[in-house]
């Protein structure tokens, strides 16, 4: 299995080009606000729609990382691009960090600074920073870690609130979002995971005291505070001093979190940490492999254990993970379950994701039979990238 694997550094490359391509050709233009907020499920794209940071925070992460990684014109091109437009339109020169969301037009339409769209603006520019070596970049990293470090941080029970306004007051903004569903859960798993990778990608292009003993800190929170250790999932919801406000299962999250703390432990170096977090990733991603298949191949999106409901559809992003999740597990334990587990998910994103007609990928599973909009504040190529970068570089 593993000179199957091997033999498949070459495919890798050549897809997540071709890949790439579709991003170009559909949701990035030449025009002065550079890339579509929107491109729906006929492939056509939305000019009026606006833009959000999610969708380009990723973009800058994803071009830059594939000029770092092929050295192509045509992406340091397009890196600089997105980047410029990131900087001179998301970021809040007032009161730091970055704006939520942006008119079609790049002027500001949600203010509000959430904690999730933070981290990724910090995961971009340290990205690029990393590519290209713009100090500018990294400054401007810095600078939002900062803000949150001040603002968002819970000096009390530690990890961090969800929401603050454009001026960082919590008290002014609502809490509840499409991230979040619960008034009473002013913490979430996602925006800390996120966090997690994004003090991750900044420690690695800036090697901070301070910065270090806080993602020490952060991977302690995501095992300690937001991991259960009965079942070994993460709860997703919980309130300011930890207690779970939903018992929801979310299993892409899950085998990504459980690669992403080995990142962070292995960039941190410590001997010790490096032997705790491994056993902890191997749990996580044993209990995805062993709850999350869907009868018909991939991984399921989310369980309620209590109510026994199951969101079976296939998401695009959480085959991405499965598949770097799983080979992550086969290098830290050498199970050979983990990497056929691998070949098993990529040969169910060929089949069943893969548009090979127009590029790109669907957003979820084409037996799944639900049309899906191909581009949009969070249906962004950094996933299924990043999924073809990390295996592109651990082989």
């Amino acid at each position: 299995m593993i000179e199957r694997i091997k033999a498949l550094k070459h495919d890798f490359k050549s897809e997540v080009q071709d890949f790439l391509g579709f991003w170009e050709k559909y949701v990035i233009h030449s025009g002065d606000d550079v890339f579509y907020g929107m491109v729906d499920s006929e492939l056509i794209p939305h000019p009026d729609a606006s833009k959000h940071i999610v969708l380009g925070a990723r973009l800058v992460w994803t071009f830059s990382s594939a000029y770092r990684i092929f050295k192509k014109d045509s992406y340091k091109f397009l890196s600089k691009r997105l980047y410029d437009f990131f900087i001179s339109h998301f970021m809040d020169e007032e009161h730091g960090g970055a704006f939520w969301e942006l008119n079609a037009d790049g002027t500001p339409l949600d203010t509000s600074k959430r904690i999730y769209g933070q981290a990724f603006a910090i995961y971009g520019l340290s990205e690029y920073y990393r590519a290209f070596g713009d100090v500018n970049a990294l400054n401007q990293a810095i600078s939002v870690y900062n803000c949150l470090e001040t603002h968002a941080y819970d000096r009390v029970n530690k990890g961090y609130y969800e929401a603050f306004s454009r001026d960082w007051n919590m008290d002014e903004v609502e809490q509840v979002s499409n991230l979040n569903p619960y008034s009473s859960a002013s913490k979430t798993m996602n925006t800390h995971l996120h966090l997690l990778e994004a003090y991750t990608s900044l420690y690695r292009v800036w090697k901070d005291e301070g910065l270090k003993e806080k993602l020490k800190e952060h991977i302690h929170v995501m095992i300690d505070k937001i991991l259960n250790h009965e079942h070994w999932h993460y709860m997703l919801y919980l309130s300011d001093n930890w207690q779970s406000q939903s018992p929801d299962i979310s299993y892409g999250h899950d085998i990504e979190g459980s690669w992403l703390l080995w990142e962070a432990a292995e960039i941190i170096g410590d001997p010790e940490l490096d032997e705790y977090v491994k056993s902890i990733s191997l749990k996580m991603a044993e209990a995805v492999f062993n709850e999350g298949w869907h009868p018909e191949g991939g991984i399921i999106y989310e369980r309620d254990p209590e109510k026994g409901t199951v969101h079976e559809f296939r998401s695009w992003w959480v085959q991405s993970e499965a598949l770097v999740g799983f080979y992550n597990a086969w290098q830290l334990s050498g199970d050979d379950k983990y990497l056929k587990a691998t070949l098993d998910i990529y040969e169910f994103i060929d089949k069943e994701l893969t548009d090979h007609e127009n590029g790109g990928w669907f957003s979820s599973a084409i037996s799944d039979n639900i049309p899906g909009i191909r581009a949009d504040g969070w249906t962004c190529p950094y996933h299924n990238a990043r999924m073809y970068f990390e295996l592109i570089e651990r082989l």
